[in-house]
């Protein structure tokens, strides 16, 4: 299997932020909408500050469509929730982006319910290849055990689920959250993992260089886009062990 994919390197988080937002850009040259599905942790709080303070205009946010790729099973003001998250550092701070554009999951809901309900939005709003929908672009955080989106190793087989979304488990707090599987991730024209820090910088390398050898045991080496492409925005910390 021939993976399409490119490795950036940043200097630093602020830099890469940089780069995403020129990727972004030439989407919006292409592309008459693009649908994103976000990602929680601290690369996006980087880049979502960095827009904030860069491209409240820059960008024609109406043209920009704002999904996740998992929710923490809490409400929007916890501060695990990733919506609430993207709404401090991003949202309330960039007027121009119009709610009608915001489809978040409800971390409050009762959890396989939300995971159905999210999964007819996707559905609906957009487009369907092969009977799956189909993100522009889908991004991607990297956990220090290898998971990606909110399917961690132990439960690896949520990956290769039939459903659009389903109820993962954090493997030591038991919290639940509601993620998009395997097949919508692969699905996506563009897979950007986004991956800051020393502590990213060997399962960056275990992926990128030995994928073949982890695609059992990390969620994250199960990303192969049938028809995308997988960009990987690093800073050097995190790309520190690649050759």
């Amino acid at each position: 299997m021939m993976i399409k994919e490119e490795v950036k390197v940043f200097d630093d988080p602020h830099a890469l932020s940089k780069g995403f937002t020129e990727f972004l850009k030439k989407l919006l040259d292409v592309y008459p909408q693009v649908n994103l599905a976000l990602s929680g942790g601290t690369t996006p709080k980087v880049i979502f500050d960095y827009w904030a303070e860069n491209c409240k205009d820059e960008i024609d946010w109406k043209r920009v469509f704002f999904f996740w790729g998992d929710e923490r099973c809490v409400p929007p003001e916890n501060v695990m929730n990733n919506f609430g998250m993207t709404k401090d550092h991003l949202f309330d701070k960039v007027p121009a982006i119009p709610n009608n554009n915001i489809y978040r999951i409800h971390g409050e809901n009762e959890a396989e319910e939300e995971a159905l309900w999210y999964g007819t939005v996707l559905r609906n709003k957009l487009m369907q290849r092969q009977d799956i929908p189909c993100f522009e672009i889908v991004m991607l955080g990297l956990g220090d055990d290898g998971h990606t989106v909110s399917i961690f190793p132990n439960q690896i087989d949520l990956w290769d689920s039939k459903e659009i979304c389903e109820v993962g488990e954090h493997p030591e707090s038991g919290m639940k959250r509601v993620t998009i599987t395997g097949r919508v991730v692969n699905n996506a024209q563009y897979v950007i993992f986004l991956a800051t820090g020393k502590s990213k910088a060997e399962k960056v390398r275990d992926i990128v260089k030995n994928r073949k050898d982890f695609v059992n045991k990390y969620p994250a080496a199960r990303v192969n886009p049938k028809r995308g492409y997988i960009y990987w925005f690093l800073d050097k910390e995190a790309a520190s062990l690649l050759d």
